[in-house]
């Protein structure tokens, strides 16, 4: 495996459950970390955690779902940093029913953050490695919650 000593890596949905593992993981390969979520307080406490590591880490609060918050929320990662290694596109929501039980609000809302999410974050994104980086390494985390 390379060595991903002082990488950056943005990782969506990194307060908690996979991307908090993930980000840990990173982290003890002396990767810098940031994570993002819409939950300020848990994303402050995994914060802590990850620099407790001996790494940087940083966090920022918006709703991937949410285009305009989206970029202004990396637009605070990349003002920082100005870089980032590896993005891993882990935040995703869900909801289980059939398709006469779940409301079509339920559905877009699952649309809008899993996959447009995905799309926004990476099209904000991928310019920053692009222009830096021989190869370009994203991760697209797909799980059932």
């Amino acid at each position: 495996m390379e060595n991903l000593k002082g990488k950056k890596a943005l990782i969506t949905g990194g307060a908690r459950g996979l991307g908090k593992a993930t980000a840990i993981a990173l982290a003890k390969e002396g990767v810098d970390i940031a994570i993002t979520g819409r939950n300020e307080e848990v994303l402050k406490t995994t914060t802590s955690e990850l620099e407790s590591l001996g790494i940087q880490a940083i966090y920022s609060v918006f709703d991937v779902s949410n285009y305009k918050s989206t970029q202004a929320g990396l637009k605070q990662i990349t003002d920082s940093w100005g870089e980032v290694d590896i993005l891993i596109n882990n935040a995703g929501i869900a909801s289980f029913g059939t398709v006469n039980e779940m409301g079509v609000e339920t559905w877009t809302q699952i649309i809008n953050t899993n996959l447009l999410g995905m799309y926004y974050v990476t099209k904000e994104i991928l310019p920053f490695m692009i222009k830096r980086i021989k190869e370009i390494f994203i991760m697209y985390l797909l799980r059932q919650v």
